[in-house]
């Protein structure tokens, strides 16, 4: 008994597989840009060879860029809470059919201000006090933003280097304090922000310097007070019969308890009592025509790193 089985015929048309837009993956270089920023776009897909696909990139009525594999396109960024949207034509090759795809791309900015929490900086000093070793330093992240009424109202995710810190990340975590690594010459820091409903997406990156605290010397009037702005140099002449001098440790992390300091000061070589005010020190030139090598150094020692010493060396 012969069974005959008939077999469905299908034209080259009918079997043809087309892409869909979910297919096309975008990255966007960088990932968040910003505004004024040159940003290249990259398309790709496991679903076609992108390579030998007719693609077409067009940015409102216009043809921006149109080739055969053309996967890829830059561009400057507009400003800030302005939008510019691709629309991308894609043909796989020996295909009939295409897709478009549409790119959004919205420039976001965000600010990074920081500072350090207990570096010294004497009255009236008006810049901030830069990180030394083992500072405490604080990051204020400061969304700039039309679209989200409060900055509050973010996720903010905290990386120190290449590590993210979960502890400080989450929603509404717009600040981050660290104590920085006294090995390191400088800190890495770097914070994503998004709002909950997608439409700000912001990135941002700073080099924190860490720099050795300095000890800057002025004269103190008995009238006048400190006088701040005018820091004492080598061989600056003293003529009063007695004259007090203050030592200030400019950008010193001084955390913890003040007596944990020492203050050992040095006169011509020779160690002398710590004075009453362990940073002022108060000459009488004996004789005239010679100089006064003072000296001291200020120091934790409970840490490794809380230290900084001056030299000054006055003419009498």
């Amino acid at each position: 008994m012969l069974f005959l089985v008939s077999m469905p015929m299908f034209s080259k048309a009918s079997v043809e597989i087309g892409i869909q837009e979910s297919d096309i993956n975008i990255d966007t270089i960088p990932e968040n840009p910003e505004p004024y920023q040159d940003v290249t776009i990259n398309i790709t897909s496991y679903a076609t060879d992108l390579n030998k696909a007719m693609i077409q990139w067009q940015l409102g009525k216009n043809t921006v860029l149109a080739g055969v594999g053309k996967t890829s396109y830059s561009f400057k960024a507009s400003s800030p809470s302005t939008s510019t949207v691709f629309s991308v034509g894609i043909t796989p090759a020996g295909s009939t059919s295409s897709i478009t795809k549409q790119i959004v791309i919205s420039p976001s900015e965000i600010e990074l201000l920081w500072e350090s929490v207990d570096g010294y900086t004497p009255p009236f000093y008006k810049g901030r006090s830069f990180a030394s070793a083992e500072s405490l330093i604080k990051v204020v992240a400061i969304p700039n933003t039309n679209t989200v009424k409060s900055n509050k109202n973010i996720v903010y995710t905290w990386k120190n280097g290449d590590k993210t810190v979960q502890g400080a990340s989450g929603y509404g975590k717009d600040s981050y304090i660290f104590a920085n690594n006294e090995l390191n010459k400088s800190e890495e820091i770097t914070v994503s922000a998004s709002s909950v409903d997608g439409s700000y997406n912001a990135t941002k990156t700073i080099t924190i310097p860490i720099v050795s605290p300095k000890i800057v010397f002025y004269k103190k009037s008995p009238t006048e007070g400190t006088q701040y702005n005018n820091a004492l140099s080598d061989e600056t002449f003293i003529s009063e019969d007695e004259a007090t001098v203050v030592a200030e440790p400019y950008f010193l992390a001084l955390r913890g308890n003040e007596d944990e300091f020492t203050y050992n000061w040095q006169i011509n070589g020779e160690e002398i009592g710590t004075p009453s005010r362990k940073t002022e020190l108060t000459i009488r030139p004996s004789d005239r025509g010679g100089y006064a090598n003072i000296g001291v150094v200020i120091e934790n020692l409970n840490t490794f790193f809380q230290k900084v010493s001056g030299q000054l060396k006055l003419t009498l």
